[in-house]
């Protein structure tokens, strides 16, 4: 343990690869080239004895509780709770959930779709 083994440069450069993911994400790239830089984090992660596990994000799993947080959303609009109302769609967009309203109701989409 005398000598220096750059954990500190280590952990700086996978913070760069994670923001690099990160950036390609929100700019919706993906397929194999955004998987293979996953795999290649993991991995180099492994090095230094850390052990990432893949964020699962099921559209199925929270289909349920956005069109629950819709539902309310409507009915606080009825009630004239307007701030509330655009205090959950804000707080949506937050979490990269996209609200479209329109005569037919309200449509909502991730911001990976």
């Amino acid at each position: 343990m005398d000598d220096d083994l750059g954990t500190a440069g280590a952990l700086a450069a996978l913070f760069d690869l994670v923001r690099a993911i990160n950036t390609a994400r929100d700019a919706g790239i993906g397929g194999a080239p955004f998987l293979k830089a996953q795999g290649v984090l993991r991995e180099l992660a492994g090095v230094v004895g850390l052990r990432l596990a893949p964020a699962v994000r099921r559209s199925q799993d929270i289909a349920a509780f956005v069109e629950l947080l819709i539902e309310m959303r409507s009915a606080l609009r009825q009630a004239k709770q307007f701030a509330l109302a655009d205090r959950i769609r804000a707080r949506l967009v937050e979490l990269g959930i996209t609200l479209e309203d329109s005569a037919s109701g309200t449509r909502w989409k991730t911001r990976s779709s």
